[in-house]
């Protein structure tokens, strides 16, 4: 076993687990363990011989240390001292991509020998030729109509809820009970009776949401009480259904289907169950200016004579909700999901609609899936059925059942805009009753919109990068599908998506999301990524990638990540103001140190000089360090522990100087008789003064505190690795550097001020909706807009 020999033969096993499991019916969970099992072996074995604990007992390898074994010193020269830390750990990390490549390798060619070379478009969809309705006026003439809100969470609801819109023919019924069967039955007849969709002989397609969910947990996934009762009326019609959906990232079909009790369903019911992905699978023209071109779809979708949609009600990370629209985007039988994220989720969703629009729309809300959904949610026990022929109508519906507003879900925003269907915040929809109110009605718990755009924007950023879209779907397969159905993890999983959003909720309120800012956002991060160049090349330039810190490395990883966040909720003038005082602060703080011998720099060839690696690592802290002072501010502010403290506002810049200057006494730097430091430690005293006089308290402590928390522990991390170490000589770290970090923020952020960008107003700082903006500009006037935080 070594890092050259190693990823050979995990794909090798990743190749054997796929064979084995297919000949002897592994199921999913035994082939994780199998895989799990031998990657832990590889891990371990191949770690005692990197670290030297066993020597190397191999034939033709036995005079070589465990070491020299994993680098193959003899051939390629390199030996242990050489590798950093932080490269070693990467190798690890790759051990079970290996394995996992290895076993994806089949499969994919095994499904792209199933597409076909035919090429199809819009005119050749059976389904679009059933497509003109008939309104539920004609079929309800003279009915009573009550107004729309009816469906809303704030209503007060009675038994049923059925209405329609005569202007496009669009319509709908939502039906509550515990008795879901007789639910579908009712909403489907008050649409017109199932004879209104289906003829004798027709191929009707069921897209069932199986692939989307987890078996062992209700609302992820459509309930089989309503694919039974949808089966029965498509019989009774003379139609001939078909159960369909297709792998996904994270489930492959027959597993799920089974786990689920679908197969066993289909069996005894005597209708057809299909896995889409294994079909005939046919090239698909969405139009020269679409977002998808030229895609693979199945067959089947082409030739159904009737297409009904039947997703499960749920809440979802990346799109906000998961229903009938988004349950049509499963259709896609290719398993590589990653390429939809990267030509835009929201998208792919409205063409797939617009190409296939369901005829029917049957969402099971009999348990439905709130919190953080698909994978994760928690069951909600809705007893609701909404059906309709209108799959935009249907989804808008249920979102106001949900506690959405329709139109932040984007991509039934946009098929309400392009005329794919009608939302239900129109006006003139109407219901002809009340439906019984439910205790969720509009509170179910959801993932924030702006915090589902940002997961979305993330995804899509890392899937620029060249590989990621394979390690995108093979880390989603465990981190979704698996984590939410292992034991202990099942129950770890939810709390810790919970915790992420909730941070990327206090993190991202009022972001705008135009296109300019997107632009802008995209901007910043790559300047953020353009130090963290820097970072990298001075790292490797001063030789300290030879001197390998595995926590500082890892820190520092930690660190470029939160400021790459960070950069994102900024507007790009202080993005690149915080980014160049901060370049010039460091020059002046750091030179000035040095040349007075209060620090000195370990670098290769004896040099101690202000570097590209101190410069680009001062950028990353200073854009921590107003990340993280912006949390803590907001905190405090919520504790309301400063209620009444307004004229204290000074308070937090007299401890950090009087500790600064006692701390200086204490560890000897008083001493240092260089008027240079002192007078350049008065300058930037001056400044932060001025800049916390014109701020809240908050801001003032949050800055201070974190500015001394961060800037000591990289201080830290730095001399206790050797990068740099003290004069006079300490044993310890000087709490004097770390007070130092202080002033260092008072500097770059008072200097910022001066030249009237002010890092320390949150509000003006960040990306706010255009309407806020507006609304701040008019109500505060110029001269206080000009210094927001003005004392006076």
């Amino acid at each position: 076993m070594s890092f050259i020999i190693d990823p050979p033969l995990l794909l090798l096993c990743g190749l054997a687990i796929y064979f084995l499991g297919q000949r002897l019916d592994w199921s999913r969970h035994a082939k994780i363990v199998v895989g799990m099992a031998v990657v832990l072996i590889f891990v371990v074995f191949s770690f005692f011989l990197y670290a030297d604990i066993i020597d190397c007992a191999f034939p033709y390898f036995s005079e070589q240390s465990g070491s020299e074994f994993m680098f193959h010193s003899d051939i390629t020269k390199i030996y242990k001292p050489m590798v950093p830390k932080i490269i070693v750990l990467f190798l690890f990390l790759l051990y079970p991509i290996w394995i996992l490549a290895g076993y994806s390798i089949p499969m994919l060619l095994k499904k792209r020998s199933q597409v076909s070379g035919e090429e199809f478009s819009y005119s050749q969809v059976k389904s679009r030729r059933s497509a003109g309705r008939k309104s539920i006026d004609q079929i309800n003439e003279g009915s009573d109509v009550a107004e729309p809100d009816a469906v809303s969470g704030d209503s007060g609801l009675q038994e049923e809820g059925i209405a329609s819109d005569s202007d496009n023919s669009s319509s709908y019924s939502v039906k509550r009970g515990e008795d879901t069967r007789k639910c579908v039955f009712d909403a489907i007849n008050d649409l017109g009776g199932i004879g209104r969709f289906v003829k004798k002989n027709d191929n009707v397609l069921v897209k069932v949401n199986i692939c989307g969910g987890v078996p062992d947990k209700k609302g992820t996934f459509t309930s089989i009480e309503v694919a039974d009762a949808l089966a029965d009326l498509i019989l009774s019609a003379g139609g001939k259904p078909t159960f369909a959906d297709a792998d996904m990232i994270w489930v492959k079909f027959w597993p799920a289907a089974k786990d689920a009790g679908y197969v066993d369903w289909a069996k005894n019911k005597g209708v057809d169950l299909v896995n889409l992905s294994e079909t005939e699978i046919v090239n698909f023209n969405f139009g020269s200016d679409s977002a998808l071109g030229i895609e693979k779809v199945s067959k089947k979708l082409i030739d159904a004579d009737v297409i009904i949609s039947v997703p499960a009600m749920k809440t979802h990370l990346l799109t906000g909700v998961t229903l009938a629209m988004k349950n049509m985007y499963g259709t896609f039988p290719d398993i590589d999901k990653a390429k939809f994220h990267k030509k835009g989720i929201e998208e792919t969703i409205l063409e797939v609609n617009s190409a296939f629009t369901p005829n029917l729309v049957v969402i099971d809300g009999s348990v439905g899936g709130e919190a953080v959904g698909p994978l994760s949610a928690t069951p909600v026990n809705f007893q609701t059925i909404i059906a309709s022929d209108d799959v935009v109508l249907a989804d808008s519906i249920a979102c106001k059942l949900m506690g959405y507003d329709a139109m932040e879900i984007v991509h039934i925003k946009m098929a309400q805009e392009r005329g794919l269907g009608t939302a239900s915040a129109d006006n003139n929809i109407k219901s002809h009753s009340y439906l019984p109110p439910g205790e969720k009605d509009g509170k179910w718990e959801r993932p924030d919109s702006r915090i589902k755009d940002f997961y979305e924007w993330g995804v899509e950023l890392i899937l620029m990068f060249p590989g990621w879209s394979t390690l995108f779907n093979m880390g989603a397969d465990f981190l979704l599908y698996d984590t939410a159905r292992l034991p202990v993890l099942r129950y770890l999983v939810p709390p810790l998506l919970q915790m992420l959003h909730d941070f990327f909720d206090s993190n991202l309120k009022g972001i705008k999301s135009t296109t300019g800012d997107i632009t802008r956002r995209v901007i910043n991060v790559c300047l953020i990524g353009l130090v963290a160049l820097g970072c990298a090349i001075g790292y490797y330039q001063d030789g300290y990638i030879w001197r390998s810190s595995l926590l500082f490395e890892l820190s520092f990883l930690l660190a470029i990540a939160v400021a790459a966040l960070a950069s994102a909720r900024m507007k790009t003038i202080h993005t690149i103001m915080l980014l160049a005082i901060s370049s010039l602060v460091c020059y002046v703080v750091e030179s000035t140190n040095i040349q007075a011998g209060l620090l000195k720099y370990i670098q290769d060839g004896g040099r101690s000089e202000v570097t590209l690696f101190t410069i680009s690592g001062w950028i990353v802290m200073m854009v921590v360090i107003l990340q993280l002072s912006d949390f803590l501010a907001a905190w405090l502010d919520r504790l309301q522990i400063f209620k009444d403290m307004d004229s204290w506002r000074l308070l937090p810049f007299l401890v950090a100087v009087v500790l600064f200057i006692l701390f200086a006494s204490w560890e000897g730097y008083l001493a240092v008789d260089n008027i240079h430091v002192w007078g350049m430690y008065a300058i930037m005293a001056a400044l932060g003064l001025f800049y916390f006089w014109k701020h809240p308290l908050e801001w003032n402590a949050s800055l201070v505190a974190v500015s001394v928390a961060v800037g000591g522990y990289m201080e830290l991390l730095g001399w206790r690795a050797g990068f740099w170490n003290y004069t006079p000589y300490h044993e310890t770290l000087p709490v004097f550097f770390a007070l130092t970090w202080a002033l260092n923020s008072m500097a770059v952020h008072g200097l910022a001020y001066v030249l009237r960008v002010d890092l320390g107003d949150r509000e003006r700082r960040h990306l706010l909706p255009e309407i806020q903006e507006k609304a701040v500009r008019e109500a505060v006037p110029s001269q206080k807009r000009s210094d927001p935080h003005s004392g006076g």
